[in-house]
């Protein structure tokens, strides 16, 4: 085929053999891939025209400890030569996977010690919606099986997902819903749903789960799923009195109550896991994305000891992967873990989010600026046509956007009305600086 790197060959061979997901395929069709990767080191990536870019949204808020770290590497060498492949399902598992599994429990919530592996955030999502339903199942209520979730909530693309999905944009020509899972309004006070103000609100959006369940019934509903702050819904947060209401209300119906932490685990928002921010302990914990950084494709669902209780029984729970605590990912991910521990990145999450909120705030001088939210390295900028109505602008000035940053070197994504900026955990004070100076450019220019 040619030297590639010296023309446009890379663009024509995706062009020809690709198929692309979030993006309409007629403009795929026509102009290709506009960011096509080749290289990558820390925080920053060079495309095939060898320009180079702050990585500002950790690829796909998942490459916590930044590119090309030589140790994950040859963990997974050391790890294919000893044991390159062994399944975990039935009577057999690898010494990998049982090493792994009781290290993270060491740094999950307490209580949350044993833990499914799989290979995607959506795998692990259907898990914990399938292990909710075998519970209250083998409890004698297998009327218990409605999954509620929230309105502009992401849980993956698989097809019970998808329906898990809060965002119609997603759900468009792939058939009717399935049943079984109910929405509540989105907790997102800047534009509530509710048109309610914080906090003389008394979470409405909270007390909307309570409602909801005494509607279904609360002998239908085995769970709850939400995001601790919106991830592809634009790093929203919720209030500090969110979730420990949420909790109470669970608690209330008998409901469990299960946290998506595909994208805030693991050091994100500056604690472990988000929950802990707030004092909450969910039933179950899904995880990915910055459980291993995504040098290999892993996932997970931690749960209580007393949920694993509930199912012990004389029947299985038919569930596997192929692939699930695969022993080569569960060796990149120990060592992972390690590098989260030893580096210190949880407390540099911390430190660097308050440091860039305190930054993205100072660009409310804009006129078309809005307040900037999230938690950590999770943080999101409002960008309205107008300040006083927060009319937003429509999806191609959003693009465009983001596309003036881009050129200065800085990759974010807009998320409707907001743009999304989550670095890696590794970032530092200067380069928080040539991010905000690249947001400040494209805003100019905007």
């Amino acid at each position: 085929m040619g030297d590639h790197k010296l023309g446009m060959g890379w663009v024509e061979e995706d062009k020809r053999h690709l198929l692309h997901g979030g993006v309409p395929l007629d403009q795929f069709v026509e102009k290709g891939t506009d960011l096509i990767i080749d290289e990558g080191q820390g925080i920053r990536v060079r495309d095939i025209h060898g320009r180079e870019y702050i990585d500002a949204l950790s690829g796909l808020n998942c490459v916590n400890v930044g590119y090309g770290r030589a140790e994950l590497a040859q963990a997974a060498m050391d790890q294919m030569r000893k044991l390159s492949y062994f399944y975990s399902c039935g009577d057999a598992t690898s010494t990998a996977a049982i090493e792994y599994c009781s290290r993270l429990a060491e740094f999950l919530p307490q209580g949350l010690d044993r833990v499914f592996l799989a290979n995607s955030g959506a795998e692990a999502n259907e898990s914990a919606y399938k292990l909710a339903r075998f519970y209250w199942a083998n409890r004698g209520k297998e009327g218990k099986y409605k999954i509620i979730s929230r309105e502009m909530g992401y849980h993956g693309l698989n097809m019970v997902t998808t329906w898990v999905t809060g965002m119609p944009s997603v759900q468009k020509k792939i058939g009717p819903p399935i049943a079984g899972f109910p929405k509540i309004p989105a907790c997102y006070c800047y534009r509530c749903p509710l048109n309610k103000e914080y906090p003389s609100c008394n979470l409405a959006c909270a007390e909307a789960l309570a409602e909801t369940i005494e509607r279904e019934g609360p002998d239908t509903v085995a769970a709850f799923v939400a995001e601790p702050v919106y991830g592809v819904g634009g790093s929203v947060a919720p209030p500090p009195e969110y979730f420990p209401k949420i909790r109470k209300i669970c608690d209330q119906f008998n409901v469990l109550l299960i946290l998506d932490e595909i994208i805030t685990g693991f050091g994100r928002t500056g604690k472990n896991f988000c929950c802990q921010h707030w004092g909450v302990i969910p039933d179950m914990i899904c995880m990915a994305k910055g459980m291993i950084s995504a040098y290999l494709p892993m996932s997970g669902v931690a749960i209580k000891h007393e949920i694993f209780e509930g199912m012990i029984s004389s029947d299985e729970w038919h569930h596997l992967h192929t692939c699930g605590g695969h022993p080569v990912a569960c060796a990149v991910a120990l060592k992972h873990l390690e590098i989260i521990i030893k580096e210190n990145l949880v407390g540099n999450a911390a430190r660097m989010g308050a440091y860039l909120l305190g930054r993205l705030k100072d660009l409310a001088k804009y006129p078309h600026v809005g307040p900037a939210h999230g938690m950590g390295l999770l943080l999101g900028l409002e960008v309205v046509k107008n300040k006083k109505t927060k009319e937003a602008f429509p999806e191609e000035t959003m693009k465009k956007l983001v596309g003036n940053i881009r050129k200065r070197g800085v990759i974010v994504r807009s998320c409707d009305s907001r743009i999304q900026i989550s670095p890696p955990l590794i970032v530092k004070e200067d380069e928080i600086d040539q991010i905000v100076a690249a947001i400040e450019a494209g805003l100019a220019e905007l």
